[in-house]
């Protein structure tokens, strides 16, 4: 058996390649950097005046009722990670900002939450809460809940922590609107998994925001809706 040549490699002729030079990245755009661009944009009217329609629905919501005092805001997902939840947060703070409400006056919680997250909140001087209640927040005052596509046990939890003739007028909600999913869902389902918002849905005044061009995903089916201005005529609720 014949040994096989190594000459074979000898003609190879090595080539040098050059070492490509590390391309230097553009930096990435800060977090805060990037909610206050959100905030400049929504601000400069560019969405065919969607901002000021939007203005307008929650100025005529709140008519003949005690402003909100403070926002609760929950299920906003993560700023961090998510584009919906950096133009959500955006809104947010100009509608905080329209309604006279500090910063300080602002709690998160979502379970989303990264540390990134947490830093920027901070840094917006907002109260990240610490506790998951599921919704289960109790209110004393006027409150704005800023609840963008949330599950509806969620929703069902707030009207539930809330249910009274003292406390339902405090809750003023910015959310899914609540009859899409009595429209949607059988209504055994409803008694067992949201009885709460099965018996609030109806009695509520509903005023849908327009599509945002800009933002679809992001407001999406969202809407103002508070206790109808007339006697608490809902069955079951204790004073």
């Amino acid at each position: 058996m014949t040994t096989p040549s190594t000459s074979f490699y000898t003609d190879f002729i090595p080539v040098n390649r050059k070492k490509r030079k590390n391309k230097s990245r553009p930096a990435k755009e800060p977090l805060l950097a990037i909610i206050q661009r959100l905030r400049d944009e929504l601000l400069s009217a560019q969405d065919n005046d969607w901002l000021p329609q939007c203005q307008q629905i929650i100025t005529e919501s709140f008519v003949d009722r005690p402003a909100p005092e403070q926002i609760i805001c929950l299920g906003l997902g993560s700023p961090a990670a998510s584009p919906n939840a950096r133009a959500q947060l955006a809104f947010l703070i100009v509608i905080s900002q329209y309604l006279h409400i500090d910063s300080e006056r602002i709690s998160l919680y979502d379970p989303v939450f990264t540390a990134d997250d947490d830093a920027l909140f901070r840094s917006l001087h907002m109260n990240v809460l610490s506790e998951n209640k599921n919704a289960l927040y109790a209110l004393d005052q006027p409150t704005l809940c800023f609840m963008p596509h949330c599950d509806m046990e969620l929703y069902d939890n707030i009207i539930k922590a809330n249910w009274s003739r003292r406390r339902i007028p405090y809750l003023l909600l910015i959310a899914n609107r609540l009859m899409d999913y009595i429209d949607s869902n059988p209504r055994h389902k409803l008694k067992l998994r949201a009885p709460f918002l099965l018996a609030l849905a109806p009695a509520l005044e509903c005023r849908a925001f327009p599509v945002s061009t800009q933002w679809p995903t992001a407001f999406n089916n969202t809407a103002v809706q508070v206790f109808g201005r007339g006697e608490l005529q809902i069955e079951g609720l204790p004073d």
